[in-house]
């Protein structure tokens, strides 16, 4: 029976712990500093105030995507509840100055920042930011903001309104008269400045200090390019050098300086086995993608990982299903490189999807990969076939799956990487199959 990656229950629990903990910090503040006086509505209010805020703090911790945290649970959860969790944020400060208006409507003043004090108007900017930051998030795309602008916007937006928060509380100062109550305010502010100089000037330095030039840029199909990459200076990465596990991803940035605030996720495509000079697979569509194959040789590059638990390592199952659609191909082909280099002769299928026979990105490798591991089979499946296609045709569904998936289906390890539409179909398909969920791999993000 294939093994995943252990996700270490234990530690996970302790790391939820932990975020609740701080989230919750503040709310315990309001609780022991509860005035009666001030009523039930102000009171909830308050608590509503404090948590969003520690949320929102904690908001910085998941985008750091730190290793162990990142190992634990995956930085695609991570992203994922990142993105969720700010429905949660929203909804405790909206509610913060809502809960007050309708409880008393002279609070309604507040809003007028000609008149109202310093503490408001730090307060209404917050909350404006807050939904600005919202609103370009979610129709980023409909208010055709480049994902480089966009997340320039969305850093500078989220500190402004931790700061801003920030600073409307201590302006009331009713949460910060006793010394352990500014003591640990003073350790919240410090944590968001310590992740702040973490992400944006000590890892930056690691970065330019273990930087990587181009040294090859190759034409693919569907008008995608690889470029393969090799470190400046190998010493840099210590004794054992760079290392990765085949599946996984890096985000990468070219030229310019590492302290830039815009890098691009892209898996690699190259064998694990050869980390000294690694591969990246990248179909142009906008923006950064459309000028990678006009990277001069020599271009430095600076990279961010590697990251992701899309992995094959450690696992034992008697063969793999890989199941890709479109530029999803590239973690394939990293596994499948890696497993021929291994000398492994398990038993590997590919399902491959593509629209059109002729624009099938990594074509010509899985041809030469072919060659090398007789274990190795390559089913694909065009949704727009030409006159002369006699191979699968439409979309990976149920009854493609049924099909040509080996008679050993239940005891294979499967891995997914393609749209969320695509793997969402896939998913239900494999279930529908019998596949045990726990056989199943698949890591999706939407970034770019």
């Amino acid at each position: 029976m294939p093994q995943r990656r252990s996700r270490t229950p234990a530690r996970a629990a302790g790391w939820a712990a932990l975020y609740l903990t701080i989230a919750l910090g503040p709310l315990i503040l309001s609780l022991i500093q509860l005035d009666p006086g001030r009523g039930f509505w102000v009171n909830l209010s308050v608590a509503a105030g404090f948590v969003g805020l520690s949320l929102m703090g904690l908001q910085f911790v998941l985008a750091a995507h730190t290793v162990r945290t990142a190992r634990v649970f995956g930085l695609d959860l991570l992203l994922r509840f990142h993105r969720q969790i700010t429905w949660l944020i929203a909804l405790l400060i909206f509610a913060h100055p809502i809960i007050l208006f309708l409880w008393d409507p002279r609070f309604l003043a507040l809003l007028d920042v000609a008149q109202a004090p310093a503490r408001a108007r730090f307060a209404v900017v917050s909350v404006v930011l807050l939904a600005v930051l919202i609103v370009t998030s979610i129709w980023r795309r409909r208010l055709h903001i480049r994902y480089a602008v966009w997340q320039v916007m969305h850093s500078v937006l989220a500190t402004l309104i931790v700061v801003t928060a920030l600073v409307h509380v201590l302006l009331i100062g009713y949460y910060v008269d006793e010394p352990w109550e500014k003591a640990l305010w003073a350790c919240y502010s410090l944590a968001f400045v310590s992740i702040g100089v973490w992400v944006r000037i000590v890892r930056p330095i690691l970065r330019w200090r273990r930087r990587w030039r181009v040294v090859a840029v190759e034409n693919e199909a569907a008008g995608s390019s690889t470029i393969e990459l090799e470190p400046v200076d190998p010493r840099s990465f210590g004794p054992r050098g760079f290392e990765f596990e085949a599946g996984q991803y890096a985000w990468i940035h070219v030229g310019g300086s590492p302290f830039a605030m815009t890098y691009h996720p892209f898996s690699f495509s190259s064998s694990a086995q050869s980390p000294g000079r690694v591969r990246f697979t990248i179909k142009p569509e906008q923006g950064f993608t459309a000028t990678v194959p006009d990277l001069s040789l020599g271009s430095v590059v600076y990279l961010d990982g590697p990251w992701g638990h899309l992995t094959m390592e450690r696992n034992d199952a008697n063969g793999f299903v890989f199941i890709a659609a479109g530029v999803g191909v590239t973690p394939m082909l990293s596994m499948i490189s890696t497993l021929a280099d291994r000398g492994d002769d398990r038993d590997c299928l590919l399902i491959l999807g593509n629209r059109h026979e002729d624009r099938i990105i990594g074509a010509d490798r899985l041809r030469e990969l072919q060659e090398r591991m007789p274990n190795l089979e390559v089913v694909h499946v065009v949704s727009r076939p030409g006159d002369g296609w006699d191979g699968e045709t439409g979309r990976i569904r149920t009854d493609v799956l049924d099909r040509v998936l080996p008679t050993d289906r239940r005891e294979r390890a499967y891995f997914l990487c393609a749209s969320g539409p695509v793997m969402d179909a896939v998913t239900v398909a494999l279930a529908t199959l019998g596949i045990p969920d726990a056989h199943v791999s698949a890591e999706r993000f939407a970034m770019a």
